[in-house]
């Protein structure tokens, strides 16, 4: 009687790396940063997004470990990265939530990634978190 094979399951293929000359300059990949003309606005959805590419990088980090696509001397790093991540993510949400708590200046979570212009709508429904004003000390 034969035997039937178990199937493995299908797994995305990784996209082949560029070269940073086929990749261009990193400025000319990221957006233009607004001004610093007033206080700095923190979007809470594009932290949020941010934070929800960098878990779905930290899962496809452990698949690729899980599945060997990596050399031996690779699989090891795999593990040190996905914790590295992972440490990220609880460092940012830790901020986030003093945020949200009115204990930490929004200014502290204010990034390039998260910034809204002083010219950008503000009627998406978004959350716009705006630094505080220091006070002055008598």
């Amino acid at each position: 009687m034969p035997r039937s094979r178990k199937k493995t399951p299908e797994v995305p293929t990784i996209p082949e790396v560029t070269t940073p000359e086929e990749v261009g300059s990193p400025e000319a990949s990221e957006p233009d940063e607004p001004e610093e003309v007033g206080p700095k606005v923190v979007s809470l959805g594009r932290e949020l997004s941010a934070l929800n590419l960098t878990l779905r990088g930290a899962q496809l980090l452990t698949d690729t470990g899980l599945y060997g696509y990596l050399d031996v001397g690779g699989q090891g790093d795999v593990f040190h990265c996905v914790s590295a991540t992972l440490s990220f993510l609880g460092a940012r949400m830790g901020l986030l939530q003093g945020v949200i708590r009115r204990e930490v200046n929004p200014a502290f979570l204010w990034a390039p990634h998260n910034a809204v212009a002083a010219h950008e709508s503000r009627d998406d429904g978004d959350l716009f978190l705006t630094e505080w004003k220091p006070s002055i000390a008598h």
